[in-house]
C-alpha cells in the first residue's frame, strides 16, 4: 500500500515539491519486497516438506552395512540384513524423529555397476535418492576398501560414516560406528542431529502452507514482476494495485481511503 500511494502521489502531484529520485525509488523498493516474498513462499514448500520428513539416504557399496545402519538408527528392524552382498534391490524406508525433526532414512542398493536387470534398477533409484535427499550418509566398511562412487558423494557434502569398526581399524576419516555393537552410533547420532538441524532451520511460516495462501504471494510476485517493464507512471501503479489486490487475499483488502491517508501523511502536499 504503501508503494502505491508512492506512485500515486507522483502521478498526481509531480508539480509538488516531492522527494527527488521518488519514482526510481518504488521500484527498487518493489524489487525488494518481491524478492522477499519469494524467500517466504520458499521458506512455506521447505516446511512443508519437512513435514513429509527431512530425507536422509544410506549410500555405499553392497555389503558396506547399510541395512544394518538403518536399522540401528530407526530402533527396529526395517530392512533385511544379510552377509550376501546386493540382497537390498529398492530403497527400505523407516521414520524417525531426530533433533524434533521427522526424518525418513532411506536404504538403498549397493553402488555398483551389474548386470543383474533387477539390481541395476535398485542402483538407479539408490542414485537418485542421493539426488533427492536433504542428507546422505556415505557408508565405507572399514574391512575394505573405499570405492570411488561412495567417496565422490564426500565431494558433494555426504556424511562419511565408516560401519564394521568392530572388524577393523578405519582406515578412512568419518564417523566410526558399529551398526552390530552399537559402538560409535552416540557420535553419528550426534552428528545427524546437528545436520538435521542445520537443514530444518525455518522462519515461522507454517501460515503460508496453505495452498491459497502460497497462490496469493505467487499472484503478487507475479504482479511485481510486470513493474520493471511498465514504460508509464500509470502502468507502474496499475501493476502495484494488482500486487496489492493480490496480497490483500492473504492480509485484508486496503481501502483507497488507507492510500490517501498514506499519501498525505509522508508528503507535504499543498503546504
Amino acid at each position: 500500500a504503501r508503494l502505491l500511494a508512492r506512485q500515486e502521489t507522483f502521478i498526481e502531484f509531480e508539480d509538488e515539491d516531492l522527494p527527488e529520485g521518488l519514482d526510481a525509488a518504488v521500484a527498487g523498493d518493489a524489487a525488494t519486497l518481491r524478492d522477499e516474498l519469494a524467500a517466504e513462499i520458499a521458506g512455506a514448500a521447505r516446511a512443508e516438506a519437512l513435514r513429509e520428513g527431512l530425507r536422509i539416504a544410506i549410500l555405499g557399496a553392497p555389503n558396506a552395512g547399510k541395512s544394518s545402519l538403518l536399522n540401528a538408527l530407526a530402533g527396529r528392524e526395517a530392512a533385511i540384513v544379510s552377509p550376501q552382498a546386493g540382497t537390498t534391490r529398492d530403497v527400505v524406508e523407516a521414520r524417525a524423529v531426530i533433533a524434533g525433526v521427522p526424518v525418513v532414512l532411506a536404504d538403498t542398493a549397493g553402488l555398483r555397476e551389474t548386470a543383474d536387470a533387477i539390481e541395476a534398477e535398485g542402483v538407479r533409484r539408490a542414485r537418485a535418492q542421493g539426488q533427492s535427499a536433504e542428507l546422505v550418509l556415505a557408508v565405507f566398511a572399514a574391512d575394505a576398501a573405499p570405492d570411488a562412487e561412495t567417496l565422490a558423494l564426500l565431494e558433494a557434502g555426504a556424511l562419511a560414516v565408516v560401519n564394521k569398526a568392530d572388524l577393523a581399524a578405519p582406515a578412512l576419516a568419518g564417523i566410526a560406528v558399529s551398526a552390530r555393537t552399537g559402538a560409535g552410533l552416540p557420535v553419528l547420532r550426534a552428528a545427524l542431529e546437528a545436520a538435521v538441524r542445520a537443514r530444518a532451520g525455518l522462519s515461522d511460516v507454517a501460515g503460508l502452507t496453505r495452498p491459497r495462501h502460497r497462490a496469493a504471494l505467487a499472484d503478487t510476485i507475479a504482479a511485481l514482476d510486470t513493474l520493471p517493464q511498465a514504460a508509464l507512471p500509470e502502468l507502474r501503479a496499475e501493476a502495484l494495485r494488482a500486487a496489492m489486490r493480490a496480497l490483500g487475499r492473504l492480509t485484508g483488502a486496503v481501502g483507497v481511503e488507507a492510500i490517501l491517508d498514506l499519501v498525505f501523511s509522508e508528503f507535504c502536499i499543498g503546504k
